[in-house]
C-alpha cells in the first residue's frame, strides 16, 4: 500500500485500521518535529492536542469504520503518551465540496493542531491545502486520495490509503482461481468467455477507476477470454447494487456469469437480489473483507473478496494468500 508525504513517496501497509495507525504516527510526528500543537496544556499538565476530522459522508460504511478505528487509535495514543490529551471533533460534509470547505475554515480558524480530510473532490484540495498550509496545520488526506501534484503543494501535507491496483489484480486472481478449481460451474454456457458485469464505486474516484481498470487488465494479461454483458455505477453503496441487478435481471437474464464489485457492499447488494428471488448466484467478487462478506464466504454463497487491511483479525475458509497486506480470500463451496 502507498502512503504520500509533500514531495517523497513512502511504502506502508495500509487499509483503513491501518491508514489510522499511520494518521497517529503523523500527529506524533507532527508534535515532535513540526512543533505544532498550539493548544495550550490543561490544568492536569497534559498536552491538549486538536484534531479535526473532515469525512466526505459519515453514513458511507467504509467511512464509518475508519471514524470508529480512529476512536480506537486515539485511545491507545493516549495511553501511549500520557502527557497528552486529544480532542477530536468530526465534519460531515454529506457530499458537499462547499460544506467540507466551511467546515475546515471553522477548524482552521479554531486554531487545529491536524486535520484528518476524507476529501469529497478530489481536484478540489488545493484550495485546503493552501489554507492549511498558510495556517501551519499539516493535513492528512485518506481514503479518497487528491490530485497527485496538489500532495506536493507543502511538505505538511500526507496521503494515507489503499492500493486500488494490487487490489484489482487480486480480484483477478480469484477469478482465475475459480475457473482453475471448476471451470463449468463458473462458465455455465460453456463459451470458454466469462460474461460478467461490472459494479463500480463513485463516479471519478480514483479507486474506481484504477479498480475497474486493472481487473481487467490482469484478466487479459491471464489470457482469460471476457465479455461484458453489463456495467453501472452503485457509488460503493448495498442499496443502489440492489437496484441496479434488477434491472440487469431484466435485460440479461441467465447470461451473466460473474458480478465484478468495486467494493464489498454492492457486491452484498447484489447477494441480496439473487436471495430475495431465489436465483442461482454467479460468482460474485468484491473488495475490502467486510465481516458480513466474510460471513457470506464463509457460508459458501460468495465465492471471495480482496482484504484490503479493513479487518485485522479475520479467519477465512479456506487459506489466505498474502501479498502486501493484501489478502485474497476465497471460499465458495
Amino acid at each position: 500500500m502507498s502512503a504520500l508525504q509533500g514531495g517523497r513517496r513512502r511504502q506502508k501497509q495500509m487499509g483503513s485500521k491501518k491508514e489510522l495507525q499511520a494518521v497517529i504516527a503523523v500527529l506524533g510526528l507532527c508534535m515532535l518535529v513540526f512543533g505544532c500543537t498550539k493548544t495550550a496544556e490543561s490544568e492536569n499538565s497534559k498536552k491538549q492536542v486538536k484534531i479535526g476530522v473532515a469525512v466526505y459522508n459519515e453514513e458511507d460504511v467504509y467511512v464509518s469504520k475508519i471514524c470508529g478505528y480512529l476512536e480506537d487509535e486515539i485511545f491507545q495514543y493516549e495511553k501511549d503518551h500520557p502527557g497528552v490529551e486529544i480532542r477530536k471533533k468530526i465534519a460531515d460534509a454529506r457530499g458537499s465540496q462547499q460544506e467540507q470547505n466551511d467546515q475546515i475554515d471553522q477548524f482552521i480558524s479554531l486554531d487545529y493542531d491536524l486535520l484528518l480530510v476524507n476529501i469529497v473532490d478530489r481536484t478540489n484540495a488545493a484550495v485546503i491545502i493552501d489554507k492549511a498550509t498558510q495556517a501551519d496545520i499539516p493535513v492528512v488526506f485518506f481514503n479518497r486520495e487528491p490530485v497527485r501534484e496538489d500532495i506536493f503543494r507543502s511538505d505538511q501535507i500526507y496521503y494515507e490509503g489503499s492500493d486500488a491496483k494490487q487490489s484489482a489484480i487480486l480480484q483477478a486472481d480469484v477469478i482465475a482461481d475459480a475457473l482453475e478449481k471448476d471451470r463449468s460451474k463458473i462458465d455455465r454456457n460453456g463459451d470458454s468467455v466469462i460474461q460478467f458485469a461490472m459494479l463500480e464505486g463513485e463516479s471519478g474516484h480514483q479507486d474506481t477507476l484504477i479498480r475497474s481498470e486493472w481487473v481487467l487488465k490482469e484478466l487479459e494479461n491471464k489470457k482469460i477470454p471476457t465479455q461484458q454483458i453489463a456495467g453501472s455505477t452503485g457509488n460503493w453503496e448495498k442499496n443502489q447494487a440492489n437496484v441496479i441487478v434488477r434491472q440487469w435481471m431484466k435485460e440479461y437474464p441467465n447470461q451473466i456469469e460473474v458480478i465484478i464489485s468495486n467494493n464489498d457492499d454492492m457486491a452484498l447488494g447484489v447477494y441480496d437480489y439473487y436471495k430475495q428471488h431465489n436465483l442461482k448466484l454467479p460468482l460474485i467478487l468484491g473488495i475490502n473483507n467486510s465481516p458480513e462478506m466474510n460471513q457470506k464466504i464463509q457460508a459458501g454463497e460468495i465465492y471471495g473478496t480482496v482484504d484490503n487491511g479493513t479487518n485485522d483479525q479475520i479467519s477465512y475458509k479456506t487459506a489466505c494468500k498474502s501479498t502486501d497486506a493484501v489478502h485474497r480470500c476465497a471460499g465458495f463451496s
